[in-house]
């Protein structure tokens, strides 16, 4: 899919307050004034498509031809929930890896995963603007990933603990962190092949995320958008597992010309998975939170 053109952005005198809240916004600096003056429009080819400009104007005088008016929601309340169930719901997500067998819906899903528009990026030039996701549902569907991902990972295992990766890792940090997952995945192979799945968990879903390898920060796009689809599965009693086995079959990563798994996701060409995970309805439920140490440094006050 290409990234969108770019966008027409005008501002109607008669409705601008001159508050300048505009140039204020842009992250990119399309706008300019002088204090008391309406804003001029510049470097339109520049825009992100961030909306902040159109977020920002409470007169609606802006019009934004990259962005559908139709589809913005209008912010009513500045707190939609307080701070306590905000933690409540971010701490409770836990990584589901039992799940019942039924699929969830798909306009479930796919509410679920609109909550992407939302999450934050960096689409310079507009490059990556348009969030894409693979959805993977149903039992022989899931089989087919997790057979494809199985190979994979067999062909990963027989890399990481290679001769050359062994010699490597006498002066390489990266080459010794990839030796160092060698028990995992034979682990994982050896459940695989004892009809055991220890890649998939029996999930009846998944989803995937990819963004063109071209834009600024694709990783780091397709992370927060996944974690924002975790947390409002979450708040849908849906379970999620972050899976960076499916991820990196579906990427090929380390192992040039792996490309089944993608073809089977049908990624567009010049697009690469970023981030997958597992999506169901959990089978057990959870009684406690155990948390992660955090250690914070400050610098300065």
């Amino acid at each position: 899919m290409a990234h969108p053109a770019q966008p027409t952005i005008m501002i109607r005198d008669e409705l601008c307050k001159k508050d300048g809240l505009c140039v204020k916004l842009c992250p990119v600096r399309v706008f300019a004034t002088r204090e008391g003056e309406i804003p001029s429009v510049n470097h339109t080819e520049e825009c992100v498509l961030c909306g902040h400009c159109v977020a920002g104007c409470s007169s609606g005088a802006l019009l934004h031809g990259g962005l559908d008016p139709m589809r913005t929601r209008r912010i009513d309340d500045q707190a939609p929930v307080n701070p306590e169930a905000a933690y409540a719901l971010i701490a409770q997500r836990r990584s589901v890896r039992n799940y019942r067998e039924q699929v969830p819906p798909r306009e479930l899903l796919e509410k679920i995963i609109g909550i992407a528009g939302y999450a934050p990026g960096s689409p310079h030039h507009r490059v990556g603007w348009v969030r894409n996701f693979t959805v993977v549902s149903g039992e022989a569907q899931m089989r087919q990933v997790r057979d494809i991902t199985a190979e994979y990972v067999r062909k990963l295992h027989k890399l990481v603990t290679g001769f050359a990766i062994r010699m490597a890792a006498r002066f390489d940090d990266s080459a010794r962190g990839g030796m160092e997952v060698a028990p995992d995945l034979a682990m994982r192979l050896a459940e695989y092949d004892a009809s055991r799945d220890a890649i998939t968990y029996h999930a009846p879903a998944a989803i995937f995320a990819h963004a063109p390898v071209a834009s600024s920060t694709p990783q780091v796009d397709c992370d927060a958008a996944m974690l924002s689809i975790q947390l409002l599965a979450h708040a849908h009693g849906i379970g999620t597992c972050w899976n960076g086995l499916l991820q990196g079959a579906a990427a090929g990563d380390h192992l040039r010309g792996f490309t089944k798994l993608a073809e089977f996701l049908k990624i567009p060409k010049g697009q690469k998975c970023y981030a997958a995970a597992t999506v169901g309805y959990p089978a057990v439920r959870l009684h406690s939170l155990p948390p992660r140490e955090v250690a914070i440094t400050w610098i300065g006050a």
